[in-house]
């Protein structure tokens, strides 16, 4: 009988379980473990995102704007909005932390993604109070809600990929520094050797 093969490299959800728990103690972020839970099946689930079936057509986290979500998910039926709610919060929580250099090149910001995928946090907590009665669900999502920003921050540093940054890089996180303060971009300032000086972004225009 052979040797049992070793197993090389980490399963998705061990992966992401270890960088979401690094993130949250680095950006000194109190989450409940469900929250947490959620946030890693959540990144290994858009590993290879699935598009969401609904009356209407497709929805797709990457290709259909939020705003059409938001209207699918406003105009379906009761059975329905619960589900469509819930891929809106993901697909914005998940891009809004991945993507961020690519709100740098848009006419809209980050907060855009953040009042969204809040606000669909939100109404899968209620409908999940009024349709469901679960506890359980109502007061994850509402701390999904409540925490989005905060979640946005983890989800952007496990994004991250070791090496160094390139300068037009620097430049574009000491901009989202001076739009949102965080904590986590002033680290990385700091990793290169500079000393963020805040100033009001309205000065900057």
């Amino acid at each position: 009988m052979g040797a049992p093969q070793l197993e090389l490299m980490l399963k998705p959800h061990e992966f992401f379980r270890e960088k979401v728990t690094e993130a949250v103690a680095n950006q000194r972020i109190e989450l409940g473990d469900d929250v947490e839970f959620y946030v890693v099946n959540l990144l290994c689930e858009f590993i290879a995102p699935s598009k969401l079936e609904t009356i209407s057509g497709q929805l797709d986290a990457f290709e259909t704007p939020l705003a059409l979500m938001l209207k699918e998910a406003i105009d379906a039926p009761p059975a329905h909005k619960l589900k469509i709610f819930k891929y809106l919060g993901d697909s914005s929580l998940y891009v809004a932390g991945f993507f961020q250099d690519y709100f740098n090149r848009k006419a809209y910001d980050l907060n855009y993604y953040i009042s969204l995928g809040a606000s669909a946090y939100n109404n899968v907590s209620a409908l999940s109070r009024v349709h469901q009665g679960d506890d359980h669900f109502t007061s994850m999502y509402a701390d999904l809600a409540e925490k989005f920003r905060d979640l946005v921050e983890v989800v952007a540093e496990v994004s991250e990929t070791p090496g160094t940054t390139k300068p037009v890089d620097i430049l574009a996180v000491y901009d989202r520094w001076t739009r949102n303060n965080s904590d986590r971009l002033r680290r990385i300032l700091h990793r290169v050797g500079i000393t963020p000086i805040q100033t009001p972004w309205r000065e900057r225009q």
